[in-house]
């Protein structure tokens, strides 16, 4: 089962798929595809099938020729008695990860950084500020969780992992929704 925080952040990135899918193009006029994935059942939203994204990327190679993934994983959740009644101070957290291979130098992947074979992944069009930009949207009082009273949600531990490697992009993030919950 998909924690509904995670439900929230698959649902908030869906205008991502449909924007990039209409506007990006490869080198042989085919659309950039793009892919939700909640890491929690490695279910693949758009579209059937699974994708395990922590196995290796020589693993997930013929994957990555397909599209860009924005995965989704519930992460932690911290809570804090508050008050004198059975109230809590509750912060949970998604971890979210973005991942592509280039269009570039032979490969067959979906992210070109000059957006001409693919989509960038950074840049004011980027794929990175894009899919932040949409999670930004819903960033105060988001509907996250049934339960739980959210009053916003923050971006924390950025890491992009692009550097590391010639042909693969990978972004890591977090996701942290701030609220209360009221237990009867």
């Amino acid at each position: 089962m998909t924690h509904p925080s995670t439900e929230w952040v698959l649902d908030q990135v869906a205008s991502v798929v449909t924007d990039v899918e209409s506007t990006y193009t490869l080198a042989g006029g085919d659309d950039v595809s793009v892919r939700r994935v909640d890491r929690d059942t490695s279910r693949i939203w758009d579209g059937d099938g699974t994708l395990d994204m922590s196995t290796s990327i020589r693993e997930r190679s013929a994957a990555l020729e397909k599209g860009v993934y924005i995965g989704a994983q519930y992460a932690d959740s911290v809570e804090e008695p508050i008050g004198t009644e059975y109230d809590l101070d509750k912060e949970v957290v998604v971890g979210v990860r973005l991942e592509g291979l280039t269009s570039q130098d032979g490969n067959w992947g979906h992210v070109d950084p000059e957006g001409a074979d693919g989509v960038p992944w950074h840049g004011p069009d980027g794929f990175l500020r894009r899919v932040k930009a949409a999670i930004y949207a819903g960033r105060e009082y988001p509907d996250a969780d049934p339960d739980v009273g959210f009053t916003h949600l923050s971006l924390a531990n950025e890491a992009d992992q692009s550097s590391n490697y010639a042909d693969y992009f990978r972004t890591d993030v977090d996701v942290v929704f701030d609220g209360f919950e009221t237990l009867p």
